[in-house]
């Protein structure tokens, strides 16, 4: 007999027949809010462990970057770490972690028992909560190429005769997609890792070295908590142009962007420059040149094009708002833009595009990059064209820009599977 027949035969034999509809409606109701209570307490209970068995797997998998890490010391982090959370929240559990030396995975499992009489009176065969998560080492270089979108074709992209150059670092695409990392033509990726969360595709003679991983855990945004540089409502300078001489320019907002081009010869004093409601343009055979500086794009489709015989020497600020950050790109920008770099001579670029809406698209004939002790790329895609060799060097320690946490060799390379 179910607990609602039981309640309606109770109000029956003790006021008749005509109580019963009354009583059953009302007992009905008290259970069904009681459930409900109890689902919302269930939801709670599991979201909670299901946040210690993410801790507690990251924490072991973590051990597998030491080199004396055996499986019993990697499952006894798990244990430690799990318990000494679910103490913390009062909650008896059992912990079951499963080390995997050869994927380099650790899987903690959590069963708590299910602590509420209303679940159990309704016949519910669930007596107990069950969360699991694993953790994966992937990689052990740092990070310095990211492509974002999760499910687009070619969000890694070379062809042609392109060249990715990063022998002492990591290439990821996060995309899905079959495609998401693609390679055409006569196209060369080399660098220390290579990644994909979807698959990989080789057309024609190009060439992965070493041929890249699929299936990997999506890494999310490594900057997304760094807050954007404070933007003044004054320009300093409007629609402003160079085409000819030599000019010094200050930091501040340059509204309805800056373009820079012919045989003018530029140099900037060092901060923050706001590229807002335009184009940075350098291009023809124009110089521009500045040590401790960062270019912010915001408004209506801001982009940066630094095209043609144009030389471009740059490098980020030490310290502030945009410390490490060559680039960063508004994330409210509406429209996903294409960021080009096509200059002949752009062989210094030493700090951190960060560009979490756009495309940066490299197709110059020459090396770009090759002279910065370190350039690192977190784009929403990234593609290479054309001819060019594109070099990320990954001499960290010889310069004072500071790389920002979450990319370089301030990356994690511990992630959680999918």
């Amino acid at each position: 007999m179910t607990l609602l027949a039981a309640f309606g035969r109770l109000f029956a034999d003790r006021r008749g027949g005509t109580a019963v509809t009354f009583a059953m409606v009302g007992t009905a109701l008290v259970v069904a809010a009681s459930v409900a209570v109890d689902y919302a307490r269930l939801a709670g209970e599991k979201s909670q462990l299901q946040t210690i068995a993410d801790q507690s797997a990251l924490a072991a998998a973590r051990e597998f970057r030491l080199g004396n890490a055996d499986t019993g010391t990697i499952t006894t982090v798990a244990t430690t770490f799990a318990d000494r959370a679910l103490a913390e929240h009062a909650v008896s559990a059992t912990v079951s972690p499963t080390v995997d030396t050869v994927a380099k995975t650790v899987t903690v499992r959590i069963d708590a028992p299910v602590t509420s009489t209303i679940l159990r009176w309704t016949a519910l065969e669930s007596t107990s909560v069950t969360v699991q998560a694993t953790a994966k080492v992937v990689g052990g270089a740092p990070l310095c190429v990211i492509g974002l979108d999760r499910v687009q074709q070619q969000t890694v992209y070379l062809s042609q005769s392109a060249r990715l150059k990063a022998p002492g670092c990591a290439v990821y695409s996060d995309s899905s997609n079959a495609k998401g990392l693609y390679i055409q033509d006569f196209a060369v990726l080399e660098a220390a890792y290579i990644c994909s969360a979807g698959g990989k595709i080789k057309y024609g003679l190009g060439t992965f070295n070493p041929n890249p991983e699929t299936d990997c855990p999506v890494i999310s945004d490594p900057l997304a908590a760094r807050p954007a540089p404070a933007v003044s409502s004054t320009c300093l300078k409007t629609n402003y142009e160079i085409i000819a001489g030599s000019d010094i320019l200050l930091p501040g907002t340059y509204c309805g962007g800056l373009t820079v081009r012919g045989l003018a010869q530029v140099h900037l004093e060092p901060g923050i420059y706001v590229i807002k409601d335009g184009d940075l343009l350098v291009t023809d055979l124009a110089s521009f040149a500045g040590t401790g500086v960062g270019f912010y794009l915001t408004g209506a489709d801001p982009r940066l094009r630094f095209e043609g015989g144009a030389t471009v020497s740059l490098t980020a600020p030490k310290s502030g708002s945009m410390a490490g950050l060559l680039v960063f790109e508004d994330r409210s920008v509406a429209h996903v833009v294409k960021h080009e770099i096509s200059a002949d001579h752009a062989n210094t670029l030493l700090g951190t595009f960060y560009i979490p809406r756009g495309q940066l698209d490299v197709s110059a004939l020459k090396p770009v990059a090759d002279k910065s002790a370190y350039t690192i790329i977190v784009a929403d895609r990234f593609t290479l064209g054309a001819g060019p060799t594109m070099v990320l060097n990954t001499d960290y320690s010889s310069s004072d820009v500071p790389v920002p946490d979450g990319v370089g060799p301030n990356g994690s390379k511990t992630f959680l599977s999918k």
